[in-house]
């Protein structure tokens, strides 16, 4: 058992001390602070307790919510969603809901959701000096149908406020930091945080060099090595030898454009494979990319390589796209919609079945906020898509103790849904940028110490980048998922006049770039090739994106210790534990892996589910000593940006061995368990998906994907 605890207990260690700190049913987990109903629950010289309006309070149960707990509510009052631990927001009277309680023991307490619980903790503490600074807010609320009704209510608080609508359950407002407490105590409003700066997640690799470090270039491709992609690190060749290409899938990326914007007219790696493009950026009307970032991104996901002859193509090169241009002309900016379900679901309605996006709020460091709601929120509701987040570029050492420091993960990268994608090293030698770290005018404050700050970026496949953020999230969820290529990628250029060069160009096709930006799209590229595998090959029709996300992870390579080997974290060791980690996740991205599988992998994708209290098992049988690796996700239900831990529905996966004895990760804060377990002797065992707390499923029951492999060593 000591190789499990290696292998396991590390990475979920905050995970157990949460579950054993409080009892379930007696503490609120909130960001705001944790409650303790027992002592809450008998102060009843609480003002809001003789209010007569209806609105928000907490039910607290004594235990685990059940579908009967729901539905005696539901008979009475508005329920809404789900607060850690064992708890409804619901709406109602303070008097109705305690003759509620006293009608059922099973009620702990009655809480009323104040105003402060609401309140993001991003904001600057309020004051007298800050009280009239307007700023920009996103505020959500609990019913679609009242956004016009609350917005007025709004308006009327200070003559100051303005607003908009901005369609779902979202209002963007500029308010005055005094009146934001006054905004979160409105009936309907659930939440209200800083509207985040959103960023491209390219590292902005020209600002920081101390003078001209570009690499010359031949142009003429006869000093290119074949790595220049980053897809040979990633083990593509592999693939496409077997003719999966990407054949058949549909890749949408929302990005600051491709190329012309134009079918017709569009760079030669690009013609044929364009399916549609659309312009959601403020006030354009085209998806032409006047920056170079999105046709980057693109080229990394499907370019044909036409213009090289073959020799730069993307990871899915006979995959189509669907690209979503989200530059603004007037902004000369990215300008994200704020309901960005609109961007999924253009995409969705087009075919597409995996969304890349290399962008973020890069200042939202480790937050479950509003951003990574909606995209969990869209989908749990649409849980065929598989969509990716860039996990950020503000890795850095500011302790100096030549790690790179932990929680710098961007949002929509912290949702749980999602597959956030962090930046390994590509093997690059000639060409892009060649400088060592210390070179760069950020390194005395971001990277000052060794081995990091002699260390090249491109030169050693088992180094993640410096720059690439790293997790955990704010409520201790491993971020990122999964790791690959972001240093020194050669892509396609916009043909678009001024389009920027990013790390300088190779010739008038093609440029250099790096940062999570990069990596994301590689990733899209590998998802959509093995997604035509699963399909073509495993015979899994219409894969879930839970699934798609366990075949990714469970053909990553497990990157620990790093490139500086095992020195100890004393002396800067990249990775201190094995995978998962928050620093590669669950490794980095491997093709041939996945075109590997066969029959001794499993691929469970169980669209019914498990509900609360039961399970379903799958056995095996080793004739011989053997190991063990699997991995279980879900698409979860969207928790709250109020609660100090987002995971709402929690399963667990547990390893029955032929003694008896058990093993499992015990992890109660991540949608995502796996086992990996070397030396299991002969003999039958059994993998138990469990429902250990479902109180927002589907029917009462959460669909999970499960993708195990038990092979004799």
């Amino acid at each position: 058992m000591n190789h499990l605890v290696k292998n396991i207990t590390v990475a979920s260690a905050v995970a157990m001390l949460t579950v054993s700190a409080a009892s379930a049913g007696t503490v609120l987990k909130l960001n705001a602070g944790a409650i303790d109903t027992n002592k809450i629950s008998n102060n009843y010289a609480a003002s809001w307790m003789m209010e007569t309006q209806a609105t928000e309070y907490i039910v607290q149960f004594k235990k685990a919510i059940t579908e009967a707990d729901k539905s005696k509510l539901k008979g009475q009052f508005e329920v809404f969603g789900y607060l850690p631990d064992d708890a409804l927001v619901v709406r109602g009277t303070y008097a109705n809901l305690v003759s509620f309680k006293n009608n059922h023991p099973e009620v702990q307490a009655i809480v009323k959701y104040a105003p402060s619980y609401k309140v993001s903790s991003q904001f600057e503490v309020a004051s007298i000096f800050n009280k009239d600074t307007v700023q920009s807010v996103l505020v959500k609320i609990f019913k679609s149908s009242e956004a016009e009704k609350i917005a007025s209510q709004m308006t009327a608080l200070n003559p100051q406020v303005e607003l908009q609508v901005i369609g779902g359950k979202s209002i963007m407002a500029l308010v005055p930091r005094g009146t934001v407490a006054q905004v979160a105590a409105l009936t309907g409003v659930e939440n209200v945080q800083p509207t985040p700066e959103i960023e491209l997640f390219h590292f902005a690799m020209d600002q920081d060099i101390a003078g001209d470090v570009h690499a010359t270039a031949a142009g003429d491709y006869s000093d290119l090595t074949g790595d220049e992609p980053g897809t040979r690190v990633m083990k593509f060749d592999a693939a496409w030898a077997q003719g999966f290409t990407g054949r058949g899938q549909i890749v949408s990326m929302a990005d600051t454009g491709l190329d012309s914007g134009n079918v017709s007219s569009i760079h030669q790696d690009f013609a044929g494979g364009v399916a549609s493009g659309y312009p959601f950026g403020l006030w354009s009307k085209t998806w032409d990319d006047p920056m170079g970032h999105g046709t980057h991104v693109a080229g990394s996901v499907m370019g044909r390589g036409t213009a090289s002859k073959g020799l730069l193509k993307g990871g899915a090169y006979e995959a189509k796209m669907v690209a979503e241009g989200m530059w603004s002309p007037m902004l000369k900016n990215l300008s994200v919609p704020s309901k960005l379900g609109d961007l999924f679901t253009k995409a969705y309605s087009e075919g597409a079945r995996i969304h890349t996006n290399s962008w973020g709020g890069a200042r939202t460091f480790g937050a479950y906020d509003n951003f990574a709601i909606q995209v969990d929120e869209w989908l749990y509701a649409n849980p065929d898509m598989l969509i990716l987040f860039a996990a950020g570029n503000s890795g850095a050492d500011k302790n100096k103790d030549g790690r790179i420091d932990a929680n710098s993960m961007a949002s929509p990268g912290t949702a749980k849904n999602v597959l956030t994608v962090g930046a390994s090293e590509n093997k690059v030698s000639t060409g892009g940028i060649q400088v060592p770290i210390s070179k760069l005018r950020a390194a005395k404050d971001e990277w000052p110490a060794e081995p990091i700050y002699s260390d090249y970026i491109s030169n050693n496949e088992n180094g993640l980048a410096m720059f690439s953020s790293r997790g955990p999230t704010s409520d201790g969820r491993v971020k990122p998922d999964i790791v690959a290529p972001g240093t020194n990628i050669l892509s396609v250029k916009s043909q678009v006049k001024d389009a920027s060069d990013l790390w300088g160009a190779y010739n008038k096709d093609y440029v250099w770039s790096g940062g999570t930006s990069m990596a994301t799209p590689l990733t899209a590229g590998a998802a959509a090739v093995a997604r035509q595998i699963v399909i073509e090959k495993l015979g899994v029709q219409n894969p879930s994106g839970a699934l798609m996300k366990a075949v990714m992870i469970h053909t990553a390579v497990d990157m620990y210790p790093g490139q500086f080997g095992e020195i100890g974290a004393a002396r800067g060791q990249e990775i201190l534990t094995r995978r998962p980690n928050s620093d590669e996740g669950y490794g980095r991205v491997d093709v041939s892996n996945v075109l590997n599988l066969g029959p001794k992998t499993k691929l469970i994708d169980n669209r019914n589910g498990v509900a609360q209290g039961s399970e379903d098992s799958y056995e095996f049988t080793l004739s011989g000593t053997g190991k063990l690796y699997a991995n279980l996700v879900w698409t979860d239900a969207p928790g709250s940006a109020n609660a100090a831990q987002a995971l709402v529905n929690d399963l667990d996966l547990v390893l029955t061995m032929p003694n008896g004895q058990t093993l499992s990760m015990n992890d109660h804060i991540n949608n995502l368990e796996m086992i990996e377990k070397a030396g299991l002797p002969a003999g039958t065992y059994k993998l138990t998906v469990k429902g250990y707390k479902v109180p927002q499923g589907k029917n009462g029951a959460q669909a999970y994907a499960l993708v195990y492999t038990a092979t004799e060593l």
